[in-house]
């Protein structure tokens, strides 16, 4: 009788525990699911991260955009212009400037990952060149430690070389080496009082842009150019601009405008044939989707490949290539959709 009860007992727990199994397995596995569904890749934000250089595929241009941050607010990237250093590494910015560009523009046109580095370790430098006559050594605890003293400019040409009496002239191109930003600018005669330049703006290390207001009685003939960096080092190219007189000018030597859409400045002031050329125009009244042309009497118009409204007082744009023989001055012409147009003629220089 035992025996039974003991069996009875023992059956009884078997079919406990296969009930307990069969209810266990015959569940849905949340947790498989669960695993399941959080390994699916559902990120639509954006593709770069702060630090990202990027640029167009295969670019010549000799600079990219470094990716500050995004604003998912506005569905926009904070860039700013970098360059690499002498030695081929990104780099450096010439400037603290940064802009705002859609996230589809700048994912769908500058596709190109150069590199990744820290926002915070890119220096904001004038690029120049040491040499050894241009380095003082000292010895400090038996070691050599150089340092470096602050090269003065060295004025190579400028663009124009001319000018009248009584009028103001636009210089596009001033060109040389070692040039600093906030760099003065002055026109000088031993006959007349030196002209200081207005509006100076420094495009870069071997080009700043300004405008000479001549006098009415300024003497004839040929002026020094002095540029003067804010560390007081300057450089003088003697006779290399040329006042004339003509009674019959009146107004000024500058480029024409024409239209009601303004140009104002081109970053960089000039291009060269055969070669890509990225600009970033100054102005007012840009309207998105606006068309960017070169246009010169007895050539083919040159449209822009790439134009990017950064807002309605800049535009940058792109050439990938200027074609070979188009050496000279071209006019600019903003088009915007609505048919208002904004002409600069003889607004860009290209070069050989």
């Amino acid at each position: 009788m035992q025996r039974t009860a003991t069996l009875v007992f023992t059956l009884g727990l078997l079919l406990v525990a296969s009930l307990l199994i069969a209810g266990c397995s015959s569940e849905p596995s949340d947790q498989t699911a669960q695993t399941g569904t959080t390994t699916l890749n559902t990120n639509t934000g954006a593709l770069y991260t702060p630090g990202d250089v990027v640029r167009i595929p295969a670019s010549s241009i000799n600079s990219a955009w470094l990716i500050i941050g995004y604003d998912p607010a506005t569905d926009t990237y904070e860039r700013a212009l970098i360059y690499p250093n002498t030695d081929g590494r990104w780099g450096y910015r010439s400037d603290t400037r940064t802009e705002k560009a859609s996230r589809s523009v700048m994912e769908k046109v500058y596709t190109e990952v150069v590199t990744h580095i820290s926002v915070s370790s890119v220096p904001v430098v004038t690029p120049t060149i040491i040499t050894p006559e241009e380095t003082v050594r000292a010895t400090v605890s038996a070691t050599a430690v150089s340092t470096p003293v602050p090269t003065a400019p060295s004025i190579t040409g400028i663009i124009p070389d001319e000018g009248y009496a009584g009028t103001s002239v636009s210089i596009k191109n001033l060109a040389g080496l070692n040039f600093a930003s906030g760099a003065q600018v002055a026109l000088s005669h031993n006959a007349s009082t030196t002209i200081q330049a207005t509006e100076v703006r420094f495009i870069s290390n071997k080009s700043l842009i300004c405008t000479f207001v001549i006098p009415s009685d300024a003497a004839v003939g040929a002026w020094d150019v002095t540029v003067t960096n804010p560390d007081g080092k300057s450089d003088t190219f003697t006779n290399i601009f040329t006042v004339r007189r003509d009674t019959s000018v009146v107004g000024t030597t500058a480029s024409t405008f024409s239209g009601s859409v303004p140009i104002t400045a081109l970053d960089p002031p000039f291009a060269t044939s055969r070669n890509s050329y990225d600009v970033i125009i100054t102005g007012k009244k840009f309207q998105n989707n606006a068309r960017v042309m070169l246009q010169k009497e007895g050539k083919s118009n040159i449209e822009a490949d790439t134009v990017i409204v950064n807002s309605d007082t800049q535009i940058r744009c792109i050439f990938n290539s200027i074609p070979s023989g188009s050496m000279g001055f071209w006019d600019i012409v903003i088009t915007n959709p609505d048919a208002t147009y904004g002409r600069w003629a003889g607004g860009l220089e290209i070069r050989g």
